[in-house]
């Protein structure tokens, strides 16, 4: 519902299917968004409200909660020169969703920063596309792979990333400044509807 507010509009049932939980997920959630200020509601119709402060508490929840059950595999680049060249990899030519988020994300949508670290979401299985990629597993590599969680058509507003709104929530979480700087960016120009 960040990514696109306007649906919370929609029947339960079809957030049910666009969230990829249980339409009595889909109730309780709404009901505590409510709770807490986040929905208001008159009659049937529905509205968020506060959503700064909704998105705040979701990059929270997300970097508490949900991105460590996501995370894959820390790798690094086989050779120094894919590392260079990061944006030239196949990711295209594999079967399945394998998209860039954080910096990686970031330094393509604003052409504003030089990633020091990248960031993988996929949805299959990472040991033939890091083959592929020329990636060898190391537990401190500048290079995570994480599980993607969202329904397809919920990628970004950019072919091959991440929607905006999980760029930001990455860049914040890594509490480096400039990817703050660049993540303030990504709100003022990409979310704007969040106030």
């Amino acid at each position: 519902m960040l990514c696109n507010p306007d649906t919370i509009h929609l029947p339960n049932r079809r957030l049910s299917e666009l969230s990829g939980i249980s339409v009595g997920s889909v109730s309780n959630v709404l009901t505590e968004l409510e709770s807490l200020n986040f929905v208001l509601k008159t009659g049937e119709e529905r509205r968020l409200k506060n959503l700064r402060l909704l998105l705040d508490r979701w990059v929270i929840s997300y970097f508490d909660v949900l991105r460590p059950r996501l995370a894959i595999k820390r790798m690094d680049f086989e050779f120094a020169g894919d590392y260079i060249n990061w944006q030239n990899l196949p990711l295209q030519e594999s079967k399945g969703r394998i998209l860039w988020g954080g910096e990686s994300a970031a330094a393509i949508k604003t052409m504003n920063l030089n990633p020091k670290y990248f960031t993988l979401y996929t949805d299959q299985n990472w040991q033939k596309f890091a083959r592929d990629l020329r990636l060898i597993p190391n537990e401190s590599g500048n290079l995570e792979i994480l599980e993607i969680f969202w329904e397809e058509s919920n990628n970004g507003m950019m072919p091959g990333l991440v929607p905006e709104l999980l760029i930001y929530a990455d860049l914040v979480g890594s509490g480096v400044e400039r990817n703050i700087q660049i993540a303030n960016e990504i709100l003022a120009h990409d979310l704007r509807y969040i106030k």
